[in-house]
């Protein structure tokens, strides 16, 4: 069994960039990720080693998530400037449109339902296998496919309505 320092050198940035894409603020990721570890290190001798480490970590880190959504009025705000900076070597017209896909795309995932966002985020940003989310949500493998299955065509469909507006 990993230490706790091997858990946190390992999985700190992966826990972080789950609450940023949730939250799309720097600060709030970054606490939220060090509140996860806290609680890790508080629970860490009755975890029993049933589920992988890192099914483990997102489920402290989720259960964390729904800690503090409760106790705030939640919005989602465009990710941050740093994020919206493109790399220096491009034109400027490329730059802008990068921004603007990014823009749209952000702007979608947060009108998806909470679980579709969480489920896609999950999935296709940190790739966890369908038996890990359905760990960390507490539902069944197929709950989460058909889950995913839907948040990937309501993304879909908004993406393109919203991409025709513009």
């Amino acid at each position: 069994m990993k230490t706790i320092e091997d858990i946190y050198k390992t999985y700190e940035k992966p826990i972080f960039h789950y609450f940023y894409g949730l939250t799309g603020n720097t600060h709030l990721a970054e606490e939220l990720t060090q509140e996860t570890f806290f609680q890790v290190l508080r629970t860490f001798s009755r975890f029993r080693g049933e589920a992988q480490v890192t099914t483990w970590l997102y489920k402290v880190a989720r259960n964390v998530y729904s800690m503090w959504k409760r106790k705030q009025k939640v919005s989602y705000p465009l990710p941050e400037s740093e994020m919206l900076k493109g790399p220096v070597s491009h034109e400027p017209d490329m730059v802008l449109e990068l921004k603007e896909k990014l823009i749209l795309t952000w702007s979608v995932l947060q009108e998806l339902p909470e679980n579709y966002r969480e489920v896609f985020w999950l999935r296709e940003w940190h790739e966890l296998a369908y038996e890990q989310i359905a760990v960390i949500m507490g539902k069944s493998v197929p709950w989460v496919k058909v889950t995913l299955h839907r948040a990937r065509l309501q993304f879909r469909k908004t993406y393109a309505e919203k991409e025709g507006k513009e």
